[in-house]
């Protein structure tokens, strides 16, 4: 089978997942419209939305409570939001279990997919990435950095973050890590991406109605 002729990694906000009535059946046409891309790979992960903010309310009631650990705990959590979205958007997902992902990725050349984290990012099978993008196992990796991580294994083209809040104004990684609407982790990851790997940043927001904007990074230059 063919190599596709581009790949998108298209990280799905907690809010946009935990959605009902319209504002959900318009994630799903989006969700259709990636299907629907001659030539086109598109990879989904998605975050955690109320239920890994339940752990993070959680850890500020017990702040003895390991960072490390509640790390973990929630990426675990990803599991099950992941599996309900499949459901949701009838996606399939791909290969569940570490170390897989990679022979599963470059048998195919078009179509949408849904992709657990723990096949690309797992506590005991971390060898893979570089010691300057191995993100912190604290509260500021969200799945924000952790789509850009995926973006980084399977050397993706572009990377799209969808997200409910307005961000008409936002033009740049910075503004959005600012205002929350991204996370800081991927300000030191960006920091130190491979010159030679060109990755085209969208914010896809849909607030009032579904809007894809360019977003840049200007730090390092």
């Amino acid at each position: 089978m063919s190599c596709p002729e581009k790949v998108i990694v298209v990280k799905v906000g907690g809010a946009s997942l935990f959605s009902s009535g319209s504002e959900f059946s318009e994630l799903r046409q989006y969700v259709r419209s990636l299907q629907q891309l001659p030539n086109t790979l598109s990879l989904l992960i998605v975050g955690g939305g109320e239920t890994v903010e339940s752990m993070r309310i959680l850890h500020r009631y017990h702040p003895e409570l390991d960072p490390k650990r509640m790390h973990w705990r929630c990426v675990r959590l990803l599991e099950s939001t992941s599996d309900a979205a499949a459901e949701l958007l009838q996606l399939q997902r791909l290969n569940t279990t570490p170390f897989g992902l990679d022979q599963i990725a470059n048998k195919l050349s078009q179509g949408c997919y849904l992709v657990d984290v723990g096949s690309f990012y797992h506590r005991d099978s971390l060898d893979w990435i570089p010691s300057p993008l191995v993100p912190a196992e604290t509260w500021d990796t969200t799945s924000d950095t952790l789509a850009w991580l995926l973006a980084f294994r399977v050397q993706a083209h572009e990377l799209q973050w969808i997200k409910k809040p307005d961000c008409s104004e936002i033009d740049s990684v910075e503004q959005a890590t600012s205002l929350g609407v991204l996370d800081t982790q991927l300000l030191l990851l960006l920091q130190n991406q491979p010159s030679d790997w060109k990755l085209q940043l969208n914010l896809v927001y849909h607030s009032a109605g579904w809007k894809k904007k360019d977003i840049q990074w200007f730090t390092k230059a």
